[in-house]
């Protein structure tokens, strides 16, 4: 039977488990784990991995991805859902989890700039600072980015969010007297300029509720004789969107960056 769509959707989504690269003291890359990417045409992949070590820095007991796309009526929506999970996640003895998920779901429909997008499933599970719980506190609002109307979020909404947001966690960082955190988020407390593209950065995390070692701001944890750890961090762009659970800036006897629980996804239809 002909194809009786008038467009062309082409997926773009794709997941990982953990991955990253080590600078000291020896440098190496840490090889991405479950890796799964959606074709152009959508479908459906799904891929694990077991136990993984890396030189007894970072280790899991098991992580899988999965991705599937499809187009649901004649010209869309067109919707997929990607999902990135790590179990027994072990970051130096320090950071460790149970669990952690990452979750997207995102609508693309005719005639809508930005697609709808849902975090629903993306959660923490046992994770634990040097033994100690840590309960990020989730904000609702964004496990599913769609405002009173029930239609997708605006990329002025995207900003103000942003902005409320990132002015939290300044204040927070300033009160405690880090200066790096102004020095690198200092961009979020502001407007941005007239036909400025600004990126656009906000996490699902608004707050840790518990006392752990080190200092927290916002969705940021610094921890003396590791380095830092960035949760829930997402970053929608025009028809897109990409999920981190867990960012680690290593800055102790080991230096390097990784990430665990990744996911991203959009696409674009054609002709728009």
């Amino acid at each position: 039977m002909r194809p009786t769509s008038t467009k062309t959707f082409y997926f773009q989504s794709d997941a990982h488990s953990l991955g990253g690269s080590i600078e000291h003291p020896s440098p190496k890359m840490i090889a991405s784990q479950a890796h799964s990417s959606l074709p152009a045409v959508g479908g459906h992949v799904a891929t694990s991995t077991g136990a993984f070590d890396h030189d007894s820095i970072v280790s899991c007991r098991a992580a899988y991805t999965r991705a599937s796309g499809r187009q649901q009526k004649t010209d869309g929506p067109w919707s997929m859902v990607i999902t990135s999970v790590i179990e027994g996640l072990n970051i130096l003895e320090v950071v460790t989890a149970d669990r952690i998920v990452a979750q997207l779901s995102i609508e693309h429909a005719v005639g809508l700039k930005f697609p709808r997008i849902s975090f629903a499933g993306s959660r923490f599970d046992g994770l634990r600072v040097a033994g100690h719980e840590v309960r990020p506190v989730m904000n609702p609002k964004y496990m599913t980015l769609r405002n009173e109307e029930d239609v997708p979020m605006e990329r002025t909404e995207f900003q103000q969010a942003s902005r409320a947001q990132g002015r939290k966690l300044l204040k927070t960082a300033d009160a405690l007297k880090v200066k790096w955190v102004r020095e690198r988020y200092g961009w979020m407390d502001s407007n941005p300029k007239p036909g400025e593209d600004r990126c656009v950065l906000c996490s699902l995390v608004d707050s840790v509720d518990q006392a752990t070692p080190g200092r927290s701001f916002g969705h940021i944890l610094e921890i003396p004789e590791f380095g830092r750890i960035f949760l829930g961090e997402f970053t929608p762009s025009y028809g897109s969107v990409r999920l981190s659970m867990i960012r680690a800036e290593l800055g102790c006897s080991v230096q390097g960056n990784m990430s665990a629980a990744v996911v991203g996804g959009g696409g674009a239809t054609f002709p728009p």
